[in-house]
């Protein structure tokens, strides 16, 4: 059996308000149960004022109803105002099911155009 690799958009093009984050429900359950490693690839857009950076949050869940209240693995992103970013990270695929959300740092601008992808090597 041949080693594959699946690329998942698992939230797609959404906005995280100044000081809030996007949820858990705008974000697919991602299924890691066969899962040797995975990442996590994010794409944001700051505000060209944006002073604040974002912090992406993976929650686990056993059943892929009932998401863990405090994060899995956790991503700073730095801010880089007026700019499109695209960051990727790795995270243990011990877990059988996640969702990631995006919180904005940022109390005064929204991140816009927040899209999420798994890459999950099989």
């Amino acid at each position: 059996m041949g080693i594959g690799k699946t690329y998942t958009k698992i939230l797609d093009n959404k906005t995280a308000a100044a000081s809030g984050s996007t949820t858990l429900g705008d974000c697919t359950v991602e299924d890691l149960s066969t899962a040797l490693q995975c990442a996590i690839e994010v794409d944001m857009t700051f505000n060209a004022s944006a002073t604040a950076g974002a912090t992406v949050k993976v929650f686990a869940s056993g059943d892929g109803t009932n998401f863990d209240t405090v994060e899995y693995a956790t991503q700073s992103v730095n801010v880089s105002a007026g700019n499109a970013i695209q960051v990727t990270f790795p995270i243990n695929p011990a877990a059988k099911y996640i969702r990631v959300q995006v919180t904005n740092l940022d109390e005064t601008y929204n991140i816009t155009a927040i899209s999420v992808w798994s890459i999950v090597q099989e």
